[in-house]
Protein backbone atom coordinates (compact mmCIF):
# COMPACT_ATOMS: atom_id res chain seq x y z
CA UNK A 1 0.00 0.00 0.00
CA UNK A 2 1.64 3.30 -0.91
CA UNK A 3 1.97 6.07 1.70
CA UNK A 4 -1.10 7.96 0.23
CA UNK A 5 -3.34 5.44 0.32
CA UNK A 6 -2.44 4.33 4.01
CA UNK A 7 -2.55 7.74 5.43
CA UNK A 8 -6.71 7.18 4.54
CA UNK A 9 -6.91 3.79 6.79
CA UNK A 10 -5.77 3.32 10.14
CA UNK A 11 -2.42 2.34 10.27
CA UNK A 12 -0.49 0.85 13.48
CA UNK A 13 3.01 1.75 12.96
CA UNK A 14 1.95 5.49 12.19
CA UNK A 15 -0.56 5.39 14.87
CA UNK A 16 2.34 4.79 17.41
CA UNK A 17 5.11 6.75 15.56
CA UNK A 18 2.38 10.18 15.94
CA UNK A 19 0.80 9.35 19.38
CA UNK A 20 2.07 12.64 21.80
CA UNK A 21 0.63 11.00 25.18
CA UNK A 22 2.50 9.74 28.14
CA UNK A 23 0.66 6.86 28.66
CA UNK A 24 -2.21 5.92 26.61
CA UNK A 25 -0.51 3.69 23.11
CA UNK A 26 2.59 3.70 25.58
CA UNK A 27 2.71 0.10 27.91
CA UNK A 28 5.39 -1.35 28.74
CA UNK A 29 5.02 -4.95 28.21
CA UNK A 30 1.60 -4.61 26.29
CA UNK A 31 1.00 -4.19 22.64
CA UNK A 32 -1.59 -1.37 21.41
CA UNK A 33 -3.78 -3.84 18.52
CA UNK A 34 -5.41 -2.73 15.43
CA UNK A 35 -7.46 -5.62 14.07
CA UNK A 36 -8.71 -6.25 10.20
CA UNK A 37 -12.14 -7.08 11.06
CA UNK A 38 -13.14 -7.55 14.87
CA UNK A 39 -16.94 -8.08 16.52
CA UNK A 40 -15.88 -5.78 18.90
CA UNK A 41 -13.45 -3.39 20.02
CA UNK A 42 -15.19 -3.06 23.31
CA UNK A 43 -15.18 -6.93 23.76
CA UNK A 44 -11.60 -7.15 22.95
CA UNK A 45 -10.24 -4.45 25.65
CA UNK A 46 -12.67 -6.35 27.99
CA UNK A 47 -10.82 -9.57 27.24
CA UNK A 48 -7.44 -7.83 28.17
CA UNK A 49 -8.92 -6.39 31.04
CA UNK A 50 -9.73 -9.59 32.50
CA UNK A 51 -6.32 -11.04 31.68
CA UNK A 52 -4.93 -8.20 33.85
CA UNK A 53 -3.46 -5.45 31.47
CA UNK A 54 -3.02 -2.71 32.57
CA UNK A 55 -3.87 1.36 31.56
CA UNK A 56 -3.35 3.17 28.11
CA UNK A 57 -3.50 -0.13 26.23
CA UNK A 58 -5.38 0.91 22.58
CA UNK A 59 -8.06 -1.94 20.51
CA UNK A 60 -8.12 -0.64 17.30
CA UNK A 61 -10.10 -2.25 14.41
CA UNK A 62 -11.12 -1.27 10.18
CA UNK A 63 -14.23 -3.32 10.66
CA UNK A 64 -16.32 -4.23 12.91
CA UNK A 65 -18.87 -7.01 12.68
CA UNK A 66 -20.92 -7.24 15.68
CA UNK A 67 -20.07 -3.10 17.41
CA UNK A 68 -22.36 -1.79 19.48
CA UNK A 69 -23.53 1.61 21.39
CA UNK A 70 -25.59 1.90 24.66
CA UNK A 71 -28.29 -0.64 25.68
CA UNK A 72 -27.05 -3.04 23.50
CA UNK A 73 -27.78 -1.19 20.40
CA UNK A 74 -25.94 -2.34 17.13
CA UNK A 75 -23.25 0.05 15.68
CA UNK A 76 -22.84 0.62 11.69
CA UNK A 77 -19.34 -0.71 11.54
CA UNK A 78 -18.14 -0.49 7.73
CA UNK A 79 -14.70 -1.24 6.40
CA UNK A 80 -12.61 1.79 7.00
CA UNK A 81 -15.68 4.28 7.75
CA UNK A 82 -14.29 5.35 10.90
CA UNK A 83 -12.96 5.16 14.26
CA UNK A 84 -13.50 2.04 15.57
CA UNK A 85 -10.92 2.06 19.13
CA UNK A 86 -11.40 1.32 22.49
CA UNK A 87 -8.96 2.39 25.10
CA UNK A 88 -8.50 0.09 28.48
CA UNK A 89 -8.88 2.52 31.52
CA UNK A 90 -8.05 2.18 34.93
CA UNK A 91 -9.44 5.04 37.31
CA UNK A 92 -10.39 5.73 41.02
CA UNK A 93 -13.63 6.00 40.52
CA UNK A 94 -17.15 3.76 40.73
CA UNK A 95 -19.85 2.28 38.18
CA UNK A 96 -21.66 5.43 39.76
CA UNK A 97 -19.31 7.97 38.27
CA UNK A 98 -19.37 6.21 34.52
CA UNK A 99 -21.78 9.25 33.39
CA UNK A 100 -19.25 11.42 34.31
CA UNK A 101 -16.33 9.87 32.44
CA UNK A 102 -18.65 9.13 29.32
CA UNK A 103 -19.06 13.05 29.22
CA UNK A 104 -15.41 13.41 29.38
CA UNK A 105 -14.75 11.09 26.47
CA UNK A 106 -17.62 13.52 24.35
CA UNK A 107 -15.00 16.49 25.11
CA UNK A 108 -12.36 14.00 24.34
CA UNK A 109 -13.90 13.44 20.78
CA UNK A 110 -15.07 16.95 20.12
CA UNK A 111 -11.87 18.37 20.65
CA UNK A 112 -10.36 15.92 18.88
CA UNK A 113 -12.46 16.19 15.69
CA UNK A 114 -12.17 20.20 16.00
CA UNK A 115 -8.22 20.10 16.26
CA UNK A 116 -8.33 17.84 13.05
CA UNK A 117 -10.99 19.09 10.86
CA UNK A 118 -11.70 22.61 12.71
CA UNK A 119 -15.36 21.57 12.97
CA UNK A 120 -17.34 22.36 16.09
CA UNK A 121 -19.82 19.25 16.63
CA UNK A 122 -22.22 18.86 19.16
CA UNK A 123 -23.03 16.09 22.45
CA UNK A 124 -25.94 15.23 22.95
CA UNK A 125 -26.44 13.64 26.59
CA UNK A 126 -25.24 10.89 27.49
CA UNK A 127 -22.75 9.41 24.51
CA UNK A 128 -23.69 10.46 20.90
CA UNK A 129 -21.52 13.09 18.92
CA UNK A 130 -24.06 15.04 16.31
CA UNK A 131 -23.87 17.63 13.90
CA UNK A 132 -27.13 19.44 12.28
CA UNK A 133 -29.21 16.78 13.80
CA UNK A 134 -27.53 13.75 12.38
CA UNK A 135 -25.63 11.35 14.71
CA UNK A 136 -21.94 11.53 13.70
CA UNK A 137 -20.36 9.32 16.29
CA UNK A 138 -21.23 7.80 19.80
CA UNK A 139 -19.47 6.44 23.21
CA UNK A 140 -19.80 3.21 24.85
CA UNK A 141 -17.96 3.07 28.35
CA UNK A 142 -17.96 -0.15 30.35
CA UNK A 143 -16.58 -0.69 33.86
CA UNK A 144 -16.74 -5.08 33.97
CA UNK A 145 -17.41 -5.90 37.15
CA UNK A 146 -15.11 -9.20 37.71
CA UNK A 147 -11.79 -8.54 39.30
CA UNK A 148 -8.28 -9.15 36.73
CA UNK A 149 -5.81 -11.00 37.52
CA UNK A 150 -2.68 -9.66 39.10
CA UNK A 151 0.58 -8.25 37.59
CA UNK A 152 3.59 -6.94 38.08
CA UNK A 153 1.91 -3.97 38.99
CA UNK A 154 0.32 -4.34 42.25
CA UNK A 155 -1.68 -1.16 42.20
CA UNK A 156 -2.92 -1.06 39.09
CA UNK A 157 -4.14 -5.02 39.26
CA UNK A 158 -6.67 -3.98 42.37
CA UNK A 159 -8.22 -0.70 40.10
CA UNK A 160 -11.01 -1.34 38.59
CA UNK A 161 -10.93 -1.27 34.50
CA UNK A 162 -12.87 1.14 32.48
CA UNK A 163 -13.26 0.28 28.79
CA UNK A 164 -13.83 3.87 26.88
CA UNK A 165 -15.18 2.96 23.10
CA UNK A 166 -15.28 5.29 20.11
CA UNK A 167 -17.30 4.91 17.16
CA UNK A 168 -16.70 7.97 14.54
CA UNK A 169 -18.10 8.47 11.41
CA UNK A 170 -15.28 9.36 8.90
CA UNK A 171 -16.48 8.42 4.99
CA UNK A 172 -19.72 6.02 4.41
CA UNK A 173 -21.30 5.23 1.22
CA UNK A 174 -25.51 5.11 0.81
CA UNK A 175 -24.75 1.34 0.34
CA UNK A 176 -22.97 1.40 3.81
CA UNK A 177 -26.00 2.57 5.26
CA UNK A 178 -29.15 0.70 6.53
CA UNK A 179 -32.50 2.38 5.12
CA UNK A 180 -33.60 3.47 8.87
CA UNK A 181 -30.78 5.24 9.31
CA UNK A 182 -29.77 7.06 5.93
CA UNK A 183 -31.10 10.38 7.06
CA UNK A 184 -29.69 10.27 10.85
CA UNK A 185 -26.19 9.55 9.94
CA UNK A 186 -23.79 12.20 9.35
CA UNK A 187 -19.61 11.77 8.65
CA UNK A 188 -16.73 13.89 8.42
CA UNK A 189 -15.52 13.89 4.98
CA UNK A 190 -19.52 14.30 3.90
CA UNK A 191 -18.90 17.57 6.24
CA UNK A 192 -15.86 18.41 5.52
CA UNK A 193 -15.93 18.04 2.14
CA UNK A 194 -12.03 16.80 2.11
CA UNK A 195 -10.51 13.96 2.71
CA UNK A 196 -9.69 12.92 6.61
CA UNK A 197 -6.83 11.12 8.23
CA UNK A 198 -8.09 8.30 10.34
CA UNK A 199 -4.78 8.08 12.29
CA UNK A 200 -3.71 12.16 12.96
CA UNK A 201 -7.76 12.09 14.27
CA UNK A 202 -6.80 9.18 16.49
CA UNK A 203 -4.13 9.81 17.76
CA UNK A 204 -5.51 13.33 18.71
CA UNK A 205 -8.40 11.43 19.98
CA UNK A 206 -5.98 10.16 22.40
CA UNK A 207 -4.05 12.99 23.12
CA UNK A 208 -6.86 14.68 24.36
CA UNK A 209 -8.32 11.83 25.94
CA UNK A 210 -5.57 11.62 28.25
CA UNK A 211 -5.92 15.44 29.37
CA UNK A 212 -9.79 15.30 29.92
CA UNK A 213 -9.03 11.89 31.87
CA UNK A 214 -6.64 13.51 34.10
CA UNK A 215 -8.42 16.13 34.83
CA UNK A 216 -11.41 13.88 36.12
CA UNK A 217 -7.97 12.22 38.07
CA UNK A 218 -7.20 15.28 39.36
CA UNK A 219 -10.53 16.33 40.94
CA UNK A 220 -11.20 18.90 38.46
CA UNK A 221 -14.65 17.74 36.97
CA UNK A 222 -16.06 21.40 37.31
CA UNK A 223 -13.67 22.44 33.65
CA UNK A 224 -14.44 18.87 32.37
CA UNK A 225 -18.57 19.62 33.04
CA UNK A 226 -17.69 23.36 31.48
CA UNK A 227 -16.21 21.97 28.17
CA UNK A 228 -18.88 19.25 27.96
CA UNK A 229 -21.56 22.34 28.14
CA UNK A 230 -19.92 24.41 25.77
CA UNK A 231 -20.63 21.29 22.92
CA UNK A 232 -23.83 20.61 24.84
CA UNK A 233 -27.04 20.13 21.78
CA UNK A 234 -29.01 19.30 25.07
CA UNK A 235 -28.46 21.36 28.10
CA UNK A 236 -31.91 24.32 27.13
CA UNK A 237 -33.68 22.35 25.23
CA UNK A 238 -37.02 20.16 26.18
CA UNK A 239 -36.40 16.79 26.37
CA UNK A 240 -38.44 13.47 26.72
CA UNK A 241 -36.85 10.69 28.82
CA UNK A 242 -37.84 7.04 28.40
CA UNK A 243 -37.31 4.23 30.89
CA UNK A 244 -39.41 1.10 30.86
CA UNK A 245 -42.94 1.85 30.85
CA UNK A 246 -41.92 5.79 32.57
CA UNK A 247 -41.62 9.07 30.63
CA UNK A 248 -40.30 12.25 32.01
CA UNK A 249 -40.42 15.17 29.57
CA UNK A 250 -39.35 18.39 30.89
CA UNK A 251 -36.39 21.31 30.34
CA UNK A 252 -32.77 20.26 30.26
CA UNK A 253 -30.77 22.76 32.45
CA UNK A 254 -27.58 20.90 33.84
CA UNK A 255 -25.47 18.40 34.81
CA UNK A 256 -24.79 16.81 37.97
CA UNK A 257 -20.88 16.41 39.41
CA UNK A 258 -21.16 12.81 38.45
CA UNK A 259 -22.41 13.12 34.68
CA UNK A 260 -26.55 12.40 35.51
CA UNK A 261 -28.88 14.88 33.34
CA UNK A 262 -31.02 17.50 35.60
CA UNK A 263 -34.40 18.12 34.12
CA UNK A 264 -36.92 20.16 35.37
CA UNK A 265 -40.48 18.75 34.97
CA UNK A 266 -43.94 20.92 35.00
CA UNK A 267 -44.06 21.44 38.46
CA UNK A 268 -40.45 22.62 38.62
CA UNK A 269 -38.74 20.10 40.51
CA UNK A 270 -36.16 18.60 39.12
CA UNK A 271 -34.79 15.31 38.99
CA UNK A 272 -31.63 13.38 37.81
CA UNK A 273 -31.42 11.08 34.91
CA UNK A 274 -28.62 8.60 35.16
CA UNK A 275 -26.86 6.83 31.98
CA UNK A 276 -27.78 2.99 31.25
CA UNK A 277 -31.49 3.84 32.47
CA UNK A 278 -33.21 5.77 29.76
CA UNK A 279 -33.13 7.04 25.97
CA UNK A 280 -33.65 10.66 25.22
CA UNK A 281 -34.58 12.77 22.15
CA UNK A 282 -35.59 16.08 21.69
CA UNK A 283 -39.41 17.24 22.04
CA UNK A 284 -40.48 16.50 18.20
CA UNK A 285 -38.15 12.92 18.58
CA UNK A 286 -35.53 13.94 16.59
CA UNK A 287 -31.49 14.36 17.61
CA UNK A 288 -31.64 18.11 18.49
Amino acid sequence: MDSQASAYRLDLSAIQAQLSTKRLGKVSGWNNELWDCLDSTNNRALELAAQGAPEGVIVMAHQQTAGRGRLGRAWVSPADSGIYASFLLRPHCSHKELPLHTLACGVAAAQAIWDCVGLKIGLKWVNDLVFNGKKLGGILAEMPSYATHKTADIKQSQLPALIAGFGINIRFTQTDIPEELQHKIAWLEQIAGQPINPNLLLTSLATNLEKVYDDLNDGHTNQVLESWKDYSVTLGRPIRAVSGNMTIEGLAVDVSDTGGLIVEIKDRTQVVLHAGEITIRGANGTYA
